[in-house]
């Protein structure tokens, strides 16, 4: 099928820009990496219990939807490449907060700088993808994505040669914070000026990033039903196949890695396939393909089928979180910066939420019929896909772009 758009050729900013942005995706996947494989660790030298860990979580929740917020605010007053030029770092240095924690309290205070540093990175590392990605005229955003994606896989992998090697926590979390502070600030020098998403950046009068145009109100419901589903199956995967599929625990384990896998390999690949067939049908055959995927293996059971399924899952919601990010960007009246994150927020709800809702499903009727609920939740998606739409094809008015006026907003 003919592409539905012609890509421009990009300048030399844009390919250094889109070099850049990819490296900080890379970092901050490493950074979260770097605390989470630590984690059993931390808990044991604190002396904390699971009802102690879940309430140090919550820290990092609340954190989490703080930083959003504030990220909302600060990255359109001064652009992405100057609030990632300091939030960088900063991410970078709170992991080393985490070990002045010597209780629950201190634990979970660091946690909540923690995560409000990485989500006031979140929303300036999308908001400048999305500006790279409209420099270029062509989808970008999949595959920017799938750089946090091996970040948090070679944390994960660094993480557990530090427990292998017997390093201490504070040696490889200083350590850790260190370096990617420092090439956090090296990459950020290649990143678009901060003129291109910052307030001077429009020409139009926007509403503040309180008001949600109908379009940004079904973008958001699609984010929150995909991240839901990538909750769900972080969590209930491995359970799934060892207690319902009766795996064993290293198979079980196997079937994580098969749906994280996807997810990258589907990122990779998520542009090719958006700027092939367009928007819409990508992200229509990513939830069919996640939905009927997951469905039929459940009704299939077993492990080869789970195993399976998880494949799919992950493959088909790969690349549709970030579609929703590129198409709000787009939306008319609305600061990309706000409605980046205000689709964030309604992804990590979704995020917190989905496990949650498994669980409670799974404790009544069981973990099959528990999974099924994130399948269909995917598959109910598939009624919002034109709210993905492109600009060449909506009613809302949105400003053409071009290289010269790469980002202003629609």
């Amino acid at each position: 099928m003919r592409s539905v758009s012609s890509p421009r050729v990009p300048d030399r900013a844009s390919r250094v820009a889109l070099r850049s942005v990819r490296l900080t995706f890379f970092l901050t996947g490493l950074l979260f990496a770097t605390w989470a494989a630590r984690t059993p660790s931390i808990k044991h030298q604190l002396g904390l219990d699971d009802g102690d860990l879940a309430v140090a979580f919550a820290g990092l929740n609340l954190g989490a939807l703080l930083g959003l917020r504030l990220g909302g605010w600060l990255t359109p007053r001064f652009g992405s490449a100057t609030t990632l030029r300091i939030a960088v770092p900063v991410f970078a240095l709170s992991l080393s907060a985490v070990l002045l924690a010597g209780n629950l309290a201190g634990l979970a205070a660091a946690l909540v700088v923690f995560a409000v540093a990485n989500s006031v990175v979140d929303v300036a590392m999308n908001s400048h993808g999305v500006a790279v990605e409209r420099r270029a005229g062509r989808s970008l955003l999949s595959g920017i994505h799938a750089w946090h994606s091996l970040g948090v896989i070679s944390g994960s992998l660094l993480g557990a040669a530090a427990e292998q090697a017997h390093l201490s926590i504070t040696a490889h979390f200083a350590c850790t914070s260190v370096l990617v502070a420092l090439f956090g600030v090296a990459t950020t020098r290649g990143l678009l000026p901060s003129s291109v998403d910052g307030a001077r950046s429009s020409g139009t009068t926007q509403h503040p990033g309180g008001r949600w145009p109908a379009r940004l109100v079904a973008l958001g419901a699609l984010a929150f039903c995909v991240a839901l589903a990538e909750g769900a199956a972080n969590d209930w995967s491995a359970v799934y196949l060892h207690d319902e599929a009766h795996a064993s625990s290293a198979v079980a384990a196997v079937g994580f890695g098969a749906f994280a896998g996807s997810m990258f390999l589907g990122r990779l690949c998520g542009d090719h396939l958006i700027n092939r067939v367009g928007p819409q049908r990508a992200f229509l055959a990513g939830v069919v393909t996640a939905g009927a995927g997951m469905g039929a293996a459940l009704l299939v059971g077993g492990t080869v089928a789970g195993l399976v399924g998880f494949a799919l899952f992950g493959l088909g919601l790969s690349y549709t979180f970030p579609l929703t990010f590129a198409a709000s960007g787009r939306v008319v009246g609305v600061h990309p910066t706000h409605a980046i994150a205000n689709i964030s927020t309604l992804g990590y709800l979704g995020f917190f939420t989905g496990p949650t809702v498994i669980g409670l499903v799974a404790d009544s009727a069981g973990l099959t019929v528990g999974l099924a609920v994130p399948a269909l939740v995917v598959l109910l998606a598939a009624f919002g896909v034109r709210a993905v739409r492109p600009p060449s094809t909506t009613t809302e008015g949105v400003a053409p772009t071009s290289a010269t006026d790469p980002v202003r907003p629609a």
